[in-house]
């Protein structure tokens, strides 16, 4: 079964590589965001991924929220995976910092239903990626009796905005953050 998967991976890998990615929902027949060259372009909000050789593109869709779309990726090497909101809006500059201060106050409620939901005070970074506004935090959790952690990442732009999120038991959170960063870094948001 293992070997089965990673090579329906390498298979999502190599499609992905090569043709754009179409989802129910937005503009009939057309893609939703295109890989090439290692580079993901989402087509809805701009925003671009450098996409790394071993992160196949798992599922890409409409959001429940409009404007804003959901890329799932995975490592194929170690299966972690991650999740990554895009939402086209219009925003001034001046307003982007303040907009990041309610990050985590709504994150936060929008995790009422994930027991003892709380934020590392030591992990809260306000720091700028590829000129934007950004915000990393780490939260610890209790999900059907079992630690876990959630990495977010938050990148704001005047025409749209994405989340980072992975959620993995704590004793992952060290390998995970080094295969999610170099995404995270590479986010151009426009």
């Amino acid at each position: 079964m293992a070997k089965h998967l990673r090579i329906f991976s390498l298979l999502l890998s190599l499609i992905g590589a090569f043709i754009p990615i179409h989802a129910q929902g937005y503009g009939k027949g057309q893609a939703l965001g295109v890989l090439e060259n290692g580079v993901y372009h989402n087509n809805l909000t701009g925003i671009e991924l450098t996409i790394p050789p071993n992160w196949v593109i798992a599922s890409q869709a409409p959001s429940s929220t409009p404007d804003a779309q959901v890329l799932k990726l995975k490592d194929s090497a170690s299966n972690a995976v991650g999740t990554v909101w895009m939402k086209r809006r219009n925003a001034e500059t001046a307003d982007l910092q303040a907009l990041m201060n309610d990050r985590l106050a709504v994150k936060a409620v929008q995790r009422n239903n994930f027991q003892s939901y709380t934020y590392r005070p030591e992990s809260v970074q306000h720091t700028t990626i590829n000129g934007h506004p950004a915000l990393s935090a780490i939260a610890d959790y209790v999900m059907a009796g079992q630690k876990m952690v959630e990495y977010l990442t938050w990148i704001d732009g005047e025409k749209s905005r994405v989340v980072f999120e992975g959620r993995v038991p704590p004793a992952e959170l060290a390998n995970f953050q080094a295969l999610v960063d170099p995404v995270i870094q590479s986010a151009v948001v426009p």
